[in-house]
């Protein structure tokens, strides 16, 4: 694999989220920009979260000492009649569902670096941050167009 810095591949202008945005308006701001996850930034564009469109929709999890799964939304065991319902999420606000532990990479990083990196922790998305603030970000697409080519 190529040293292809992050700087000549990575997406520089990203879409952001507020963490302080609705679900309501993330839904959107998703839609509108053709992704399934992005960066949450601060009001300095320093990197607080990353929220997907999976931190919205039903996960199961697992039940101590039991084999059975549960549906929840949002962190919160639901039952049937509630899955129907969209209400109980209004309110909600972007920092109350995204994922803090946020995988970072750096300018100096290169195509490789990012590549084990995502493998590594399972992740799809990667802000690139200098000093502290997004640069741009990496996602699992822009690395497997430089590695494959395509537009």
């Amino acid at each position: 694999m190529q040293r292809v810095p992050v700087t000549q591949f990575m997406r520089s202008e990203p879409p952001v989220a507020d963490p302080d945005m609705s679900l309501a308006l993330l839904v959107s701001a998703l839609q509108a920009n053709r992704v399934r996850s992005m960066v949450v930034v601060d009001t300095d564009r320093r990197v607080v979260g990353v929220v997907s469109e999976t931190d919205l929709f039903l996960k199961e999890k697992g039940v101590p000492f039991s084999m059975e799964k549960v549906p929840t939304l949002l962190g919160r065991v639901i039952g049937k009649d509630e899955i129907d319902r969209p209400d109980h999420s209004r309110g909600v606000k972007v920092r109350e569902i995204m994922t803090r532990d946020v995988v970072t990479v750096s300018l100096g990083d290169t195509l490789e670096d990012i590549a084990w990196l995502m493998l590594r922790r399972k992740v799809s998305l990667v802000p690139v941050v200098s000093d502290g603030v997004l640069a741009g970000e990496v996602r699992r697409i822009d690395v497997l167009r430089q590695i494959y080519g395509g537009d």
